[in-house]
């Protein structure tokens, strides 16, 4: 049948065609969806490493720059004013031109725990600090003395610093902390310029903190007192007034002893007095400064790290742009490309899964209705072979005999054997019909049952006359038993189990008759309101793959004949569609009969059946 090889061929290419439309599209869409998942990712991180730059080198800068706004006069020890007025303990106004005045940062505690000592340069490089006295320690902390802790470290960093400057090129260090800052500025947009990832470098437009309000306070100074304290000072102590200019300071850089390795950091700014030039600043602990700083972008990178930027270990390219533009330090991040992934997938993987699902849901039933096509043209492929073979056999009888009974070349002692011959083509022909229409009124639901009252015995007794009979035409042994009452009441369609026992039994006669003994075994027996037809042969059984596909229309043994054996391969599905308007069903309860070898039936009907309609 190669018209049915060539359908099955083309339902195949067909579907495999539209399985790889639909599963190369889903996957392709399954990588597309992942990957925009990991840029959203990458890029909300990006933000946040962005974000964190910003809050660091916006609170860097505001402090710089809030120190830049600080007098010359608060690095000098004294200086002088010219008072409003001066008086005496008495309360009496004097005649004072000038006075001196004591430098705030002696006067009061320092604005932040990790500076450790304000110092000035001269330009003979002279080495001095607000907070000390020629004589010695002289900070009063706001006149209560400073805290143990910040004196021992101011005199700690006094010390250092002594040892450490005079090998320091502050105007070189000064340079070259300004030009630093200015390339890793234009190294920072370069890069995010040159790259082809959008996501590499996000905008940090509307990231930056604008206003001061918006800053956290832990680098902002405390305002200044509105009005300098005033100290009565002999006019014979006032120094001249001077002029002097400052600029800002420039990005810190390190200090080192080289010694036992203590760093510390340097902030320092140029002033220019009258035609002298000299060094203002103070220096601050990277320990204590350090955790304000990472404090400052814990909400978004809790992870993050500060390390140093020293000469020796400068940043890669990898990590150039995590490196503060105003500030000696590099922000470390923790490489999140692994957890990105593990996330992309995890935020996606339900709506893909549920997107799978139902492509492959769809695939299968596609699959499903494509074989049933297939299914359904090769039945009919088969019924139309069968049925035109099965109908050719009978008509050429009837149309030959006819014609040689009409034409008077039968001889008279002839006649009658011709004549039962006619009749058993045409009683052939009417039973292939009415199996034919039987099939189509069960299809469209449109049988009806006729159920009788009846008993074990009636009922045994018209199946073993059908049994009988078809056993004694095939030549055949057929064997009986029972094990229902004889006056056990039943109330079914016994002509319809009639039928179906005799589909049962006319398919064992034909197989058993190729074995040695040829034998046919019917039982009749009943369980829990259940009636048991069982139909064993002694032929050769059914074959494996033959077992799911016999109670199919249209369908036969893998081995079957037609020519020779007969049938359309209707009969196994009609007796199954008649089992279930009974309320029952046929099953094949074996292949192989363990005594007699061949195939064991069974018919399951209720004993007391109550559809279809009374006769």
């Amino acid at each position: 049948m190669g018209s049915s090889r060539r359908s099955k061929l083309a339902g195949i290419v067909l579907f495999t065609l539209t399985a790889v439309v639909v599963l190369g599209g889903m996957a392709w869409a399954t990588a597309a969806s992942v990957e925009l998942a990991r840029r959203n990712l990458l890029f909300a991180h990006q933000s946040k490493v962005a974000r964190a730059l910003g809050e660091l080198e916006s609170n860097i800068t505001w402090f710089l720059n809030s120190e830049s706004n600080r007098p010359y006069t608060d690095y000098v020890d004294y200086h002088d004013v010219e008072p409003l007025a001066v008086l005496n303990e008495d309360g009496d106004e004097l005649d004072v031109d000038r006075v001196l005045v004591r430098s705030t940062l002696a006067e009061s505690e320092l604005p932040h725990d990790w500076i450790d000592l304000y110092f000035q340069v001269d330009h003979h490089g002279l080495l001095t600090s607000p907070q000390f006295e020629e004589e010695g320690w002289s900070w009063s902390g706001d006149g209560a003395g400073a805290p143990l802790d910040t004196e021992i470290r101011a005199r700690f960093a006094w010390k250092w610093l002594r040892g450490v400057l005079p090998q320091v090129d502050l105007r070189k260090r000064l340079t070259e902390a300004r030009r630093e800052a200015a390339d890793s500025m234009r190294s920072r947009f370069s890069l995010a310029l040159r790259s082809s990832d959008p996501f590499r470098w996000p905008n940090l437009a509307g990231l930056l903190p604008s206003r001061k309000s918006d800053l956290p306070g832990a680098l902002t100074p405390p305002a200044l007192p509105a009005e300098l304290p005033r100290k009565y000072a002999p006019k014979d102590q006032c120094i001249e007034s001077v002029q002097y200019s400052v600029k800002e300071f420039a990005p810190p850089f390190w200090l080192e002893d080289g010694q036992n390795s203590i760093r510390r950091l340097a902030f320092v700014r140029e002033c220019h007095r009258d035609a002298s030039v000299l060094y203002q600043g103070f220096i601050g602990d990277w320990d204590r400064l350090k955790p304000i700083l990472l404090g400052l972008v814990k909400e978004w990178l809790p992870d993050a790290d500060l390390e140093p930027v020293l000469a020796h270990n400068s940043p890669d390219e990898e990590n150039d742009d995590l490196k503060l533009r105003n500030f000696p330090a590099v922000m470390m991040v923790p490489d999140i490309a692994v957890a990105v992934n593990a996330a992309a997938w995890k935020s996606v993987r339900g709506v893909l899964l549920i997107t799978w699902s139902a492509a492959v849901a769809v695939l299968a039933v596609a699959g499903w209705g494509l074989k049933s096509l297939v299914a359904l043209t090769e039945r009919r492929l088969q019924f139309a072979y069968a049925v035109t073979h099965e109908l050719r056999t009978p008509l050429t009888t009837l149309r030959l005999y006819s014609d040689l009974l009409a034409a008077g070349m039968i001889p008279e002692t002839s006649r009658q054997e011709y004549l039962d011959t006619l009749n058993r083509e045409s009683q052939r022909l009417s039973s292939l019909v009415e199996g034919v229409l039987e099939y189509a009124r069960l299809e469209h639901h449109q049988a009806r049952l006729h159920v009788k009252d009846t008993d074990g015995a009636s009922l045994l007794g018209a199946i073993r006359e059908t049994l009988e009979a078809r056993c004694r035409e095939a030549g055949v042994e057929a064997r009986a038993e029972s094990s229902v009452p004889t006056r056990r009441h039943l109330v079914t369609d016994i002509d319809l189990v009639n039928q179906i026992t005799g589909v049962l039994i006319h398919n064992a006669c034909r197989h058993a008759k190729t074995s040695p003994r040829p034998v046919v075994k019917l039982l009749l027996g009943g369980e829990n309101g259940k009636l048991h037809v069982d139909v064993i042969d002694s032929g050769p059984g059914v074959p494996r793959i033959d077992s799911r596909r016999i109670f199919k229309p249209f369908r036969r043994g893998i081995d079957a004949d037609v020519a020779a054996r007969g049938g359309i391969g209707l009969g196994l599905a009609l007796a199954r569609s008649w089992a279930e308007l009974l309320g029952g069903r046929l099953d094949l309860v074996a292949r192989h009969d363990p005594q007699l070898g061949g195939a064991h039936f069974r018919l399951t009907i209720p004993a007391q059946s109550t559809n279809g309609a009374a006769s």
